[in-house]
């Protein structure tokens, strides 16, 4: 492989972007010409107790926070397996090249770079520009994503919103539908979500997270991801997630995330540093 793979890598998860936009659209904001399914006061309470058990960044006060990031280009080189020009003059330049992210009170989230040397040649400039590229791409999807359980109101729909929900013994099963999509989510009795699935003619993606309790509340600790668009392979990936405590709030201090493509896995750790929140 060669930091082609990283850009590559990065359009992938553009794809993936759009199966994290897709959850978000037809788990949390359902449409209310839905009709209404039947269900009880206590199946409600059910929903409204999970909501409650989510941590929440808003909720906990939250306006915007942002961060430098650190990606480690070193381990990502050692699954891109580079050439000398990469190793000795790609790597150098990437190196000394600065992230830095905004996330507001909505989830939105913003991704921006600067490097502070220059590419000696065009060839070069261009490697670089797909290395920081692809490194844009799979942050900002999985910003997408982890906002959607910690920034934004839980991927759980709120309680009087119209859905089915099913009592399968050991698990909650919720499905929402409309006329160009379908979602489910299943939620063991715990109130813990183990799997998303969203689906429409052109696109769909399925979403397994993992989360640990702080303070009595869920927070994503890691999820697994797999996304198919059309006729196309689908295409698989991975993020782990570690926190640290800034100003009173839980945020990402660490993140690992694998990008699966035919040619292997492409690592993507990143170090959150120098975080600084804006609250109520």
């Amino acid at each position: 492989m060669s930091e082609n793979e990283l850009a590559v890598g990065g359009n992938r998860m553009r794809k993936l972007n759009r199966g994290a936009m897709l959850l978000a659209i037809y788990c949390l904001l359902l449409p209310s010409a839905l009709v209404s399914l039947a269900y009880g006061t206590d199946k409600k309470e059910i929903v409204r107790q999970a909501r409650q058990s989510y941590y929440n960044l808003a909720n906990a006060g939250m306006n915007e926070f942002r961060c430098q990031l650190l990606p480690d280009w070193d381990a990502t080189f050692k699954t891109l397996k580079a050439d000398p020009i990469g190793r000795d003059q790609v790597l150098p330049i990437l190196r000394k090249t600065h992230f830095e992210l905004l996330v507001g009170p909505d989830g939105a989230s913003t991704v921006s770079h600067r490097s502070e040397l220059v590419p000696p040649n065009e060839d070069v400039a261009e490697r670089v520009r797909k290395a920081t590229g692809g490194t844009e791409q799979v942050l900002t999807g999985f910003l997408q994503t982890w906002s959607g359980f910690m920034v934004k109101p839980t991927p759980l729909p709120d309680a009087a919103s119209d859905y089915q929900f099913e009592d399968l013994g050991d698990k909650y099963r919720l499905t929402i539908k409309e006329a160009s999509a379908d979602a489910l989510i299943l939620m063991g009795r715990d109130f813990q979500i183990e799997e998303m699935k969203a689906a429409t003619p052109e696109f769909s993606a399925t979403i397994r997270p993992k989360f640990v309790r702080i303070k009595n509340q869920f927070i994503l600790s890691s999820y697994d991801g797999v996304y198919k668009a059309g006729s196309g392979d689908p295409q698989e990936l991975s993020v782990e997630i570690e926190y640290g405590d800034v100003q009173g709030l839980s945020l990402p201090s660490k993140v690992a995330a694998t990008v699966r493509l035919p040619s292997g896995a492409v690592a993507f750790p990143l170090i959150f540093t120098d975080c600084q929140v804006k609250k109520r």
